[in-house]
C-alpha cells in the first residue's frame, strides 16, 4: 500500500483508511506493507495498491513503477469534487491560496502552485512537483487512472466525477469506508469535560474544515436559544501553513470561553468525546464522505454534514448544511440538537466497518489477480 509523502506523520482521513484497511486485511491473512517512498521496490509484491489522486503528484511515480514491474495496480483515489474545491478556492481562502487564486483560474494549476510551496518545506516532494509543472498535473492524474486495473471509489458520485473531470473510462468498484473496531466494541465511555450535550467537530483545524463558520453558527444558536452551549474542536493545527486562519481561530478561542480546542486525542479515546456530545458537525467545503459523521452515529451522537457525497453515505441519518451559509449550518445544528439521539439499524452497523471494507477490497484483489493470470 502506497500513500502520499508524509502520510504517516500526521493523522488524516487517508491515513485512517490506509491503516485500518491494512489491519483488517492482515486479519484475513494478507501480507501488507505500507510505504510512502518513491524508491519503493515492487519486485516482491503480488499487487500494488495506491491511495490518493488529488494534490499528490507522487502517485504518478508509484503507479508508473508498478507498471514497469508489470504488477497489478489498484487505485483508491479518495477524489474530491473539483467543482467544490474550486468554489472553496474562489470564496474562502487564506495565505498562499490567495496568491494561487489570483495567479490561476484553472484548479489543477492552483494545486500545482500549492505543491511548489509545500516542496519548500519538504524536499521529498520536489521531484514529483517539478514533474507536474512540466508534464501537467491533470495529465499525470489521467495517466494514473488509465494505468489502474481497478479504481476503488467510496461513492457512485466519486466514480462519475472521475470520468467527467479526466475524460477517461475506468473500471471501478464501490467500497464503503467504515468505522474502526474501537467504535463497534465500545461499551464504556469516560466523561472528559464537566459539561455534556456539547457540539463537537473532529478534524484538522484548517480553512476547508470551516471551524470558524461553525463557531459563528453556534454563537448565533446560543443567542437564539439562550442555552449555554459548548463547542469542542478536536484536531491539530498546522505549523507550516494556514497561518492567517490559525490566528483568526485563536482569537475565537480567546474571545469565547464556550469554545474548547483539544489539539490531539488518541484514536482509541475518540468514542468518549463523541458519546457525551449531542451533535457532531462537519461543515467542510469538500469531503469524500466524512468519516467523523459515521463515527459519531456509532457513538449515539447526532450528525450534521455537508456535500452530496455525505448524503449518499448518511441518507436520513444526518442533517445537511451549506458550508458557505452560516444560517444553514446553525439551522442544521439546531435541528439535530433538539432531535432524539440516533438509532442506526443493524444493516448499517454491519456494512459500514473497516472489516467489511477489507473483505470487499480483498475480493477486488483476487479479481484483478485472476484477470492478470489470463
Amino acid at each position: 500500500m502506497l500513500g502520499r509523502i508524509g502520510l504517516l506523520e500526521t493523522r488524516g482521513g487517508d491515513r485512517i483508511q490506509v491503516e485500518h484497511t491494512a489491519e483488517e486485511l492482515r486479519r484475513l491473512g494478507v501480507e501488507v506493507d505500507i510505504k510512502t517512498d518513491l524508491d519503493y521496490d515492487p519486485a516482491s509484491y503480488d499487487l500494488i495498491h495506491v491511495f490518493q489522486l488529488d494534490w499528490t503528484p507522487e502517485t504518478y511515480f508509484y503507479a508508473k513503477k508498478a507498471k514497469q514491474f508489470k504488477k497489478p495496480l489498484v487505485l483508491s483515489p479518495i477524489h474530491h469534487d473539483v467543482k467544490e474545491v474550486k468554489k472553496y478556492d474562489d470564496k474562502f481562502v487564506f495565505d498562499i491560496r490567495r496568491i494561487s487564486k489570483i495567479l490561476f483560474s484553472d484548479q489543477f494549476k492552483r494545486d500545482t502552485f500549492k505543491n511548489v510551496y509545500k516542496s519548500l518545506f519538504d524536499w521529498r516532494m520536489l521531484k514529483p512537483t517539478l514533474t507536474s509543472v512540466f508534464k501537467g498535473f491533470k495529465n499525470m492524474q489521467r495517466e494514473v487512472l488509465k494505468m489502474a486495473d481497478t479504481v476503488l471509489v467510496q461513492t457512485v458520485r466519486e466514480a462519475e466525477d472521475l470520468k467527467r473531470t479526466f475524460d477517461v473510462e475506468i473500471r471501478w468498484e464501490k467500497v464503503l469506508n467504515g468505522v474502526g473496531r474501537v467504535y463497534i466494541e465500545a461499551t464504556e465511555f469516560e466523561k472528559v469535560f464537566k459539561f455534556d450535550n456539547y457540539i463537537i467537530c473532529v478534524g484538522r483545524v484548517e480553512p476547508r474544515k470551516n471551524q470558524i463558520s461553525i463557531i459563528e453558527a453556534v454563537k448565533k444558536l446560543r443567542e437564539e436559544t439562550s442555552l449555554d452551549l459548548h463547542l469542542v474542536l478536536v484536531g491539530q493545527m498546522s505549523v507550516i501553513k494556514h497561518f492567517e486562519y490559525n490566528q483568526l481561530i485563536k482569537k475565537c478561542f480567546k474571545k469565547y470561553d464556550w469554545v474548547h480546542h483539544v489539539n490531539s486525542v488518541p484514536y482509541k479515546d475518540l468514542p468518549s468525546y463523541y458519546h457525551y456530545a449531542k451533535v457532531c458537525v462537519s461543515a467542510s467545503w469538500f469531503e469524500t464522505t466524512g468519516l467523523t459523521s459515521l463515527e459519531a452515529l456509532y457513538c449515539g451522537t447526532n450528525a450534521v454534514a455537508s456535500g452530496l457525497r455525505a448524503k449518499e453515505y448518511l441518507g436520513g441519518y444526518a442533517s445537511f448544511c451549506l458550508p458557505d451559509d452560516i444560517k444553514s449550518i446553525k439551522n442544521a445544528i439546531k435541528k439535530e440538537y433538539f432531535a432524539p439521539r440516533p438509532l442506526i439499524d443493524e444493516k448499517i452497523r454491519q456494512e459500514y466497518t473497516w472489516e467489511n471494507a477489507a473483505k470487499r477490497t480483498l475480493e477486488v484483489y483476487k479479481k484483478v489477480l485472476e484477470i492478470k493470470k489470463k
